[in-house]
């Protein structure tokens, strides 16, 4: 039987010690879960300990860790503002986009008809997209954000106070990779915008959302008023957690 040799290749001359495993574990259905455990010296010899569930965040800082050396190659664009697992971040410099509107009953008549579209000026916008989320906020200006750059609440219907963003009926993008970016785009502004998703305001404008909304589809803004924007209480940075010790 042959025997296969195992090395490791430290990238410095330091001395690598064994402080944890990882263990992975596999379900039929194609489920997985990994568990960290802090492994003691006894006699010499390493003892895994008790192990606790590794969390989402955790296994993306490990895998960091282990590609730093990695070389990664592509060309990234400029919109693009944050790539990290499967988590894509980019930036929608400020433009015209068609919107379609599809308004209940109660509201057609002060929004001029049930159902509306037509092209109009947006604000920049940042989207994040990943496995499990799908989220939109608005930035003023027609610079690239930076860390330090405030968000505002997206002020498009089916949007959430979080940016999180209601996938309705409109399908949504297989993959988080920058190829996938216009997809995404495209699933977002194609899609039937019907009611607003928030709690309070939406956008700081007379007569509220619908009528902000209806004013913009008549044509009213030859440029996206951004003083309409609603603050969110945070910058890029803070939401990427920029600065903050890793928990």
């Amino acid at each position: 039987m042959n025997e296969a040799g195992f090395s490791i290749h430290t990238p410095t001359d330091n001395v690598l010690r064994l402080e944890q495993a990882v263990l992975l574990y596999h379900g039929r259905s194609g489920g997985s879960l990994a568990t960290v455990h802090d492994v003691v010296m006894v006699d010499g010899a390493p003892i895994i300990g008790a192990g606790r569930p590794m969390s989402a965040k955790a296994a993306r800082v490990l895998a960091s860790s282990l590609l730093k050396r990695a070389a990664h190659g592509g060309f990234l664009p400029e919109t693009v503002l944050y790539l990290h697992g499967d988590v894509l971040m980019w930036w929608v410099p400020p433009t015209r986009r068609h919107l379609s509107f599809r308004v209940g009953d109660d509201h057609a008549q002060a929004f001029g008809g049930q159902e509306r579209g037509a092209a109009m000026p947006m604000p920049g916008l940042i989207f994040a997209a990943s496995s499990n989320a799908w989220q939109v906020w608005a930035v003023k200006g027609h610079t690239r954000p930076t860390l330090t750059t405030p968000l505002y609440r997206a002020p498009f219907f089916n949007v959430y106070e979080d940016g999180g963003i209601c996938q309705g009926s409109a399908p949504r993008p297989e993959g988080s990779t920058v190829d996938k970016i216009q997809a995404w785009n495209e699933a977002f502004f194609r899609s039937y915008f019907t009611h607003p998703n928030v709690t309070a305001k939406l956008v700081r404008y007379a007569g509220g959302s619908y009528a902000f909304w209806r004013d913009m589809l008549n044509g009213r803004y030859k440029r996206f008023p951004e003083r309409v924007l609603v603050d969110a209480g945070t910058t890029l940075g803070k939401l990427l957690g920029h600065g903050e010790r890793d928990q």
